[in-house]
């Protein structure tokens, strides 16, 4: 837990400087397990990565000329704070995953992974800002992040996906606060059956199956969860896997419309319009890199 801990005030230190920089405040918005953890609930799981999306609407070879320009900044910041660079780093595509060593205070080797994801960078709703404010880690500071649908619809997409523990977790955190109000549900829907279409690794389909959710065990569990919750969390995660189940089952009835955009989708016709009705919507993401790169595979 130490280590963990101490992990969370470097990952803060780099947050606090990509706020305070302004290229990279510009650029990029935090994401995933650690936006949500830090943003919207009080740290009831250490998530140790940062991930992020480049969020600038523009030509790719507009984005490649800022991606360098933000890889010096990062890259500098770091090497500057006593990190090594790890040659687990990988820069495929339009992904930068950076890996930064260092020696944590009890002396062994630790690192901290950063990913930076350049093909995301049209998204459906406009980048907010939320407060880092934790009265343990004494820090209080703003961060650009994904909007807070498109923070849980990520997240749904992920156990969609992968089913992880953590997921499970801050998905039935979502649900236990009543983060989303009943009038977004139908919204949250469409955000998830986006990212499945544009950012899934498999097609996308008309219909769901979350008995997947019965393969996470206690074992895997107690190996990746149990090691980043307080110690006086008490997770009951059958209770867990039965309501997450039942909320998602219930979540993804689709319309005929959405049904029409996943079979068009497949077929390699893309009709975001089909998705969403919001005029701004439609139009921030017509041309997302993403879509227009599946439909030329198609």
């Amino acid at each position: 837990i130490r280590d963990n801990l101490e992990k969370v005030f470097r990952l803060c230190d780099v947050l606090q400087y990509l706020n305070e920089n302004p290229l990279l405040s510009e650029h990029l918005a935090l994401k995933g397990g650690t936006a949500i953890n830090l943003t919207v609930f009080n740290i009831p799981r250490l998530s140790v990565d940062i991930d992020l999306d480049f969020t600038k609407e523009c030509s790719r070879d507009e984005m490649l000329a800022v991606r360098d320009l933000i890889n010096r900044d990062l890259t500098n910041f770091m090497f500057t704070q006593g990190y090594a660079l790890s040659p687990n780093t990988k820069n495929p595509h339009s992904l930068d995953s950076w890996v930064f060593y260092f020696q944590n205070a009890g002396g062994n080797k630790d690192n901290i992974k950063i990913e930076i994801n350049y093909s995301m960078r049209n998204h459906i709703l406009p980048i907010v800002k939320r407060k880092i404010n934790e009265n343990f880690l004494q820090i209080e500071f703003e961060v650009k992040t994904l909007a807070l649908l498109e923070l849980f619809g990520g997240k749904i997409k992920a156990l969609i996906e992968r089913t992880a523990p953590r997921d499970l977790y801050d998905i039935y955190n979502m649900l236990n606060q009543n983060i989303i109000k009943t009038t977004e549900q139908d919204m949250l829907r469409k955000i998830v059956l986006f990212y499945l279409s544009v950012g899934g690794s498999n097609k996308p389909s008309i219909t769901f199956n979350f008995d997947n959710l019965h393969r996470l065990k206690f074992p895997q569990i107690r190996s990746s969860l149990i090691p980043v919750l307080k110690k006086s969390e008490r997770f009951d995660f059958e209770t867990a896997k039965e309501e997450v189940k039942e909320y998602l089952s219930n979540l993804f009835i689709l319309t005929e419309k959405e049904k029409l955009y996943v079979e068009n989708f497949n077929h390699g016709i893309y009709q975001p319009e089909l998705l969403f009705e919001e005029t701004d919507i439609i139009e921030r993401i017509k041309e997302h890199p993403m879509a227009a790169w599946k439909m030329k595979g198609k």
